[in-house]
């Protein structure tokens, strides 16, 4: 109502100001001239044309519209679950407590089976160990006892066949002592009886026997390896029975070469017996020889 108002005020304020403008062209003589009849139609504020508004400006290109974001599917939400019986899930959790102690049961029973099993391995183990160390120790105490008896056995024989040496070299030295004494007391009657030119005769009868048993000896002998060409000699010393039989050789005086000593002594027994003398008074028990190969 207020709005209306004041556009009748206006449309009669401008009535006004065009009686006006006519009154004043009156007064100052002017021709009049004719005046165009202007008629003006009351109208609302509501009917007056609105004003030109100003251009609006030409829009910016709008940037490309960004490819639209698919909507992301949202999940599925899972059907509610039934709500569980309390009495079910009591028989359950009972389950499953009677379930978890069966196997702890189950676990505890299988801990105490391995560990028996352990032990008895570990006990077999031991029992073996100690079955093959008393079987090593009973081993090398047999072998201990049979080498210690070889020992006793050998050293027996040893002791044996030296106590046999031995008493069979004091009976041939008796021997020789025996005979040595028998010889000198034969020498002494000999000489006693048949005087220096018997003496002498058995002398020669002597030389020569000398020389018929290096003979004798040089039959059976044979360089050794290596001493042909050596010029080497010895001295052996033997001992004889009646019959002549070599009852011991020995180096008197060594040729300085083993190996030809040793062929002497063999060479002495081989040729055993020995050839007598012609005279009996010019045979000797022990007799020293000078043995120089030809």
């Amino acid at each position: 109502m207020k709005l209306q108002t004041r556009h009748i005020v206006a449309a009669f304020a401008l009535h006004l100001a065009v009686f006006g403008l006519l009154f004043s062209g009156v007064q100052c003589g002017r021709v009049p001239e004719p005046v165009s009849i202007i008629q003006g139609t009351l109208i609302s504020a509501n009917e007056l044309p609105k004003p030109n508004a100003a251009p609006k400006p030409e829009p910016a290109p709008e940037p490309p519209a960004p490819e639209p974001v698919k909507p992301e599917t949202p999940p599925e939400t899972p059907p509610t679950p039934p709500k569980p019986d309390p009495a079910e899930a009591q028989r359950k959790q009972q389950q499953e407590q009677e379930a978890k102690q069966q196997q702890k049961a189950a676990e505890q029973k299988a801990t105490e089976l391995k560990t028996a099993q352990e032990a008895l391995l570990k006990k077999q183990a031991v029992e073996l160990a100690d079955k093959k160390k008393l079987a090593e120790d009973a081993k090398k105490k047999k072998e201990s006892e049979d080498q210690q008896r070889q020992e006793d056995l050998a050293r027996s024989t040893i002791e044996e066949e030296e106590k046999r040496l031995t008493a069979e070299k004091k009976k041939k030295a008796e021997q020789t002592k025996r005979e040595a004494e028998a010889k000198r007391a034969l020498e002494a009657e000999l000489a006693s009886a048949m005087g220096a030119e018997t003496a002498e005769r058995t002398a020669q009868d002597a030389s020569i026997w000398g020389t018929q048993l290096v003979a004798a000896i040089q039959r059976v002998w044979t360089y050794p390896p290596g001493t042909a060409d050596q010029g080497l000699n010895c001295v052996i010393n033997m001992q004889l029975s009646a019959t002549g039989e070599v009852l011991a050789a020995r180096i008197q005086k060594s040729s300085g070469n083993g190996l030809f000593d040793d062929s002497v002594v063999r060479a002495v027994y081989k040729a055993s017996p020995m050839p007598l003398p012609r005279d009996p008074r010019a045979f000797q028990a022990g007799i020293n020889i000078t043995f120089k190969p030809r």
